[in-house]
């Protein structure tokens, strides 16, 4: 698998200065979280899912997360269920008839409600459960994350398999103000016990404003919605720190062009630029990988983890100087200061980066670069 797989390989080399590297599901933990990317919910009642994901209209698509939780009525969940077990059916027989290859599959995620859910459809997946990378842990709590955690340890014993957790923060204890510092406490005592399960911390947005009554403007950044951001910051804070393993995933924007408009960044009050925007803030703000509603989405969100090649030389003289000086370089621009021991973790996060989604030419623009995308797909 690889990140714009819908670009020709001579599109690509216009591009890039160093192309994007494959992966496989095998590949490290952080790996597969940084190459999460765009995340697409599909609702488990979604039809023909295995055609979808198989097909070529999404081939852009590196993680597809399958709801069985608020995207599925209560009275649908027994045919969301059955629908998301034999979809992925479905995609085990093309698998294994060799109609289609397991490289260019989505990494595959299920959102479940809870730990008996999890054994039920893991139960009735049977072999088609080693399809799916991992399970998503919605309104995790301090209550229920060991529970979640100790179910897929065990799921992972009796199948022999490496399925990853990735919680869902969303819940009043983490948005409300007088219980925020020890709900996290809890749950970072809980997510060391189990770091190595952990693929991502997911964070719910939507849930947060709803606990307050709000909605997230279609006409602003998550970001402006402060009660919302001063929360989804404190995550960052709590989870981020340099001597932790944890990657923690930006919030979904909910809004999304007509076909007609789409692509409308001259617009600086559409969807499409604003979530630009916003990916630009996650980014700067700790957030690695973005959930997303809309396949519109996918290239908006890929496309601004491209590393710039003024990054990437920053990032690389300063980890080869790291061995033999730690003091003050000037960058190879030659417009900015480079402290070897404060840009260190920073050069890290951007070489590994830049290994899953490439590094730019030094006259491409990530801008530039979703425009040539974005016509690619079309």
């Amino acid at each position: 698998m690889k990140h714009f797989r819908g670009m020709s390989r001579e599109a690509l080399q216009e591009c890039f200065y160093v192309c994007p590297s494959e992966f496989s599901r095998d590949a490290g933990k952080r790996t597969l979280g940084i190459a999460m990317g765009a995340s697409l919910y599909m609702p488990g009642t979604m039809k023909e899912i295995a055609v979808k994901l198989t097909g070529t209209r999404l081939s852009s698509l590196t993680s597809v997360i399958l709801c069985l939780e608020d995207a599925v009525s209560d009275g649908e969940l027994a045919e969301a269920e059955e629908n998301v077990i034999r979809e992925l059916k479905v995609i085990e027989s093309l698998y294994i008839t060799g109609k289609f290859s397991d490289g260019n599959l989505p990494l595959l995620f299920i959102r479940v409600r809870n730990t008996n859910q999890l054994q039920d459809i893991a139960e009735r997946l049977g072999s088609a459960l080693e399809l799916v990378t991992g399970i998503v842990f919605p309104k995790c709590t301090s209550s229920n994350a060991q529970g979640f955690f100790r179910c897929l340890q065990e799921l992972n014993m009796q199948r022999a398999i490496n399925l990853y957790g990735l919680p869902i923060l969303e819940t009043k204890e983490i948005l409300y103000s007088e219980s925020r510092e020890q709900e996290l406490a809890r749950l970072y005592v809980i997510f060391k016990q189990f770091e190595e399960l952990i693929l991502t911390i997911r964070v719910g947005a939507t849930d947060f404003a709803s606990l307050l009554s709000l909605r997230r403007s279609r006409l602003r950044p998550i970001y402006d919605l402060r009660l919302v951001a001063d929360c989804l910051l404190a995550i960052v804070n709590k989870f981020g720190r340099r001597d932790d393993s944890f990657l923690i995933s930006g919030p979904v924007y909910e809004h999304f062009e007509d076909a007609a408009s789409t692509g409308t960044f001259d617009n600086p009050s559409s969807a499409d630029a604003v979530l630009w925007e916003e990916v630009q803030l996650d980014s700067l703000n700790g957030f690695m990988g973005k959930t997303c509603i809309h396949p519109s989405h996918i290239a908006i969100i890929n496309a601004a983890y491209a590393i710039p090649k003024e990054a990437y030389d920053d990032a690389r003289a300063i980890t080869e100087q790291s061995i033999e000086m730690n003091g003050v370089l000037k960058s190879p621009a030659k417009n900015k200061m480079n402290e070897v021991k404060p840009h260190y973790n920073w050069a890290l996060n951007v070489l590994a980066q830049a290994e899953i989604y490439g590094v730019l030419k030094e006259n491409v623009t990530s801008f530039d670069f979703l425009r040539r995308l974005r016509t690619a797909l079309v």
